[in-house]
């Protein structure tokens, strides 16, 4: 392997950050999996707690739905209103050689 042209040997650097990753990627996973256990003992302390979670996403996703919606609407009325105006275009379109500019 040490011969191999495929592989790159990146020398002291590279193993400062081998081993750093490696140390801190366990907790990539650890931490996740103590907050859920704490979190899972707090429902069975608190069973309400699970209704208020429940309760707070519905509300969130909710309110994202209908903002999204008014959003779309929005663009509707002004694309209606666009094509009863004749304006299709906002900006001119040029087609030149050098396909990064813009003029």
């Amino acid at each position: 392997m040490n011969n191999n042209p495929f592989f790159v040997r990146f020398g002291r650097y590279g193993n400062r950050v081998n081993s750093f990753a490696s140390n801190i990627g366990g907790w990539f996973l650890i931490a996740p999996g103590v907050s859920l256990v704490l979190l899972g003992l707090a429902i069975l302390i608190w069973p309400e707690l699970l209704a208020y979670m429940i309760a707070g996403m519905m509300i969130v996703g909710g309110g994202s739905l209908a903002l999204w919606g008014w959003r779309i609407s929005q663009m509707q009325k002004q694309m209606r209103q666009r094509m009863q105006n004749g304006i299709y275009y906002e900006d001119e379109v040029r087609y030149g050689n050098n396909p990064y500019e813009r003029y």
